[in-house]
């Protein structure tokens, strides 16, 4: 990147800054060791299915559960983690009258 776009890009939008995340933990989204054609694990660390012997992608999933899901950015995570709290703190604001 050079001088001129990091002098004018925008740290939320433009993506140069900001981290993709999965949607369940916050954490880095890996490459799973399923393949997306039959489940099955891939044949010695190729990208080919142990059971179809065809190559095939691999699931991408959350680097602490290992569920699949969906990748969003970081402020994003945070915002949703933001308002989950605060709609739990009203929750439970409730239940104490």
């Amino acid at each position: 990147m050079n001088y001129d776009t990091y002098k004018l890009s925008n740290p939320i939008d433009d993506g140069f800054y900001t981290e993709m995340v999965s949607s369940c933990c916050g954490v880095e989204i890996i490459q799973g060791d399923k393949s997306d054609c039959c489940d099955a694990k891939m044949w010695a660390n190729t990208d080919i299915c142990a059971d179809c012997k065809e190559h095939a992608d691999t699931y991408e999933v959350c680097g602490e559960c290992g569920e699949e899901c969906d990748e969003i950015e970081d402020y994003e995570y945070k915002a949703l983690a933001k308002e989950n709290y605060d709609e739990m703190m009203r929750d439970g604001r409730k239940d104490e009258y």
